[in-house]
């Protein structure tokens, strides 16, 4: 009975080392052929980590924690939640953290706040405060898992290098906007850029009351849509007429350039907007106003398309023909005028 048992539990060691061994071997030989076919593990498509850490410091940064009254010096290595806000003495510079390939590089005196998220949220959102900031992001970062705001205009769908600067003014403030690498997504009041690519830049100028916004290109060409209102259009099918929104798409080389005036109407209350565009000369290229969600409210393009090359060659060519024509008529007509005087003596 004794010898029967051991065997029986013999027999069993066996059988656990032999399964434990098969299962050894195809784990190495699954993980062996995820390596060779580049497939990503769970922890590689973590884009950001539950903690904010700051991962280098050059002088001092200080952070103030969510629900917090007072800053405190932060620490190289050290882990922070989300919903604190950080920043740097004038003469520091810090980074920090949000994953493995995602990080934000604080100037000198520059300031950002981050956004508290929900338990299992994978997005993160940062708040311009003061200063230039440099973002570093995965450039497959997924459409929405990044936002980084100002007063006026929201950054959405970043992935790669981008630069902020934003600064407040006597009567508002101004961002500047540099994609570096990747890309981004603009929107403000009146206006959006649905994508920035590498090197192109922008200044963004908003006065403090929202009712003045200026857009200015710097850097690359960005196509730049701004609102022009409703417009009453029949649909081509039923022949219903239908109030649809109109945009403008406007290439923002550098020194061109789109101003946006708001102002409250007195009577209804609705927000009426003009909108001017000129090109790198500074000469107006589109004007009109409309009032937001009204059809019956909107000018229309008021600026006369100017001719094109072909046309004005044509007019400079007629022109000229038309003065050759007079000076060899002028011309003809003092010899006769000579040959009759000539005749009379």
């Amino acid at each position: 009975m004794s010898w029967t048992n051991s065997f029986r539990a013999a027999a069993a060691v066996a059988t656990v080392s032999v399964f434990a061994s098969v299962s050894t071997s195809f784990a190495q030989e699954e993980a062996s052929a995820d390596t060779e076919l580049n497939i990503p593990s769970a922890a590689a498509e973590k884009a950001f980590e539950t903690l904010v850490r700051c991962a280098r410091l050059e002088g001092r940064a200080q952070v103030l924690k969510p629900r917090a009254q007072n800053w405190e010096d932060a620490e190289e290595g050290r882990g922070y939640p989300m919903g604190s806000s950080f920043r740097t003495e004038a003469d520091s510079t810090a980074e920090f953290a949000f994953g493995p390939a995602a990080k934000v590089m604080l100037e000198k005196g520059a300031e950002l706040a981050t956004h508290e998220v929900e338990l299992g949220s994978q997005a993160r959102t940062v708040v311009l405060k003061r200063g230039k900031i440099h973002l570093t992001l995965p450039l497959k970062l997924a459409d929405g898992l990044f936002k980084v705001l100002a007063p006026h205009f929201a950054c959405v769908n970043l992935a790669g290098e981008s630069m902020f600067s934003y600064e407040t003014t006597n009567d508002g403030d101004e961002v500047v906007v540099r994609c570096v690498t990747g890309k981004l997504k603009l929107d403000g009041a009146n206006f959006s850029v649905p994508r920035m690519g590498a090197a192109n830049q922008i200044r963004i100028r908003t006065s403090g009351d929202a009712l003045f916004t200026s857009i200015r290109g710097e850097s690359g060409d960005s196509h730049v849509l701004l609102d022009k209102g409703m417009v009453a259009a029949p649909d081509g099918e039923t022949g219903e007429v239908r109030d649809v929104a109109k945009t403008l798409e406007y290439v923002m080389s550098p020194k061109c350039s789109a101003k946006i005036f708001r102002r409250v109407a007195p009577v209804g209350g609705r927000m009426c907007v003009c909108t001017m565009t000129f090109n790198a000369a500074g000469e107006i290229v589109n004007r009109f106003a409309f009032a937001e969600g009204r059809s019956s409210i909107n000018s229309g393009e008021l600026v006369k398309p100017a001719p094109d090359a072909a046309k004005k060659a044509a007019k400079d060519k007629d022109d000229e023909d038309a003065a050759e024509t007079i000076d060899a008529k002028s011309a003809n007509d003092g010899d006769e005028k000579k040959d009759d005087e000539g005749s009379g003596n």
